[in-house]
């Protein structure tokens, strides 16, 4: 069988509008950047786009009034991405100088081991991190709950690091929040984890106008709590 070569994957997926940004290829696993019909960056090896080319963002959302295309980055400005992450649907939020942008959710694939989930949401959030030009991650802290058990929370935390190395390795700045923490800076009251989830609907609802799921409004719940703190202060400047 002969060697597949870039110049064979670029044909292939320019007859779908797709463009291959990667220069090497080594084989079938190896993670390649590609630009999807859309124009979404989107991180993935040949051997799974070859087959189907699927782009995270360009998958069903439930958000239609959102539109998926990426939004050109004002010269100067500072965005942050908020995540809600879950091993089966994470929660995304946008905020570029303290504005929402975008919000949305991706959902990680069903019938697959948990490793094959975990790689997945990394791809999809270097993706995300490429296409929206992200200056900075908010990753929601995982805190052990009776009701999780032990093997949901080994999950969780491990899909934190996953998060966190993801960063690190795209050299984005990032910063772990503990639930309680931003829920104090958004106001969320309520007592049970029912109770503030619907609370901090209700103010992205009163923020935003718009209305979220869970998910969604966690997710923007961080994307604010991480943008108030971090926006950079214009220095003034002083005429005499």
């Amino acid at each position: 069988m002969a060697k597949i070569q870039l110049d064979d994957i670029k044909a292939e997926i320019e007859k779908d509008g797709w463009k291959l940004i990667s220069t090497e290829y080594k084989n079938l696993d190896t993670i390649m950047e590609f630009v999807c019909s859309e124009g979404h960056q989107v991180f993935a090896p040949w051997k799974k786009i070859r087959m189907r080319r699927e782009c995270p963002f360009c998958k069903d959302n439930p958000y239609k009034e959102i539109k998926l295309e990426s939004i050109p980055k004002k010269k100067g400005s500072f965005r942050v991405l908020g995540l809600d992450q879950a091993t089966k649907r994470s929660g995304f939020s946008i905020f570029e100088d303290k504005k929402l942008i975008k919000y949305g959710y991706f959902d990680a694939p069903e019938n697959t081991d948990e490793i094959a989930r975990d790689h997945r949401i990394k791809e999809w959030m270097m993706s995300i991190i490429s296409t929206f030009e992200i200056d900075f991650v908010g990753i929601e802290g995982i805190q052990y709950e009776q009701n999780y058990g032990v093997t949901t929370f080994q999950t969780l935390a491990r899909l934190q690091g996953i998060l966190m190395e993801t960063c690190f390795a795209r050299d984005i700045a990032f910063e772990v929040c503990p639930t309680n923490t931003w829920r104090a800076h958004c106001g969320v009251k309520g007592r049970s984890r029912s109770d503030k989830k619907t609370s901090m609907k209700s103010l992205v609802k009163q923020w935003y106008d718009v209305s979220v799921n869970d998910d969604c409004a966690d997710a923007i719940g961080i994307g604010k709590f991480v943008s108030d703190r971090n926006f950079p202060q214009k220095e003034i400047v002083q005429w005499e």
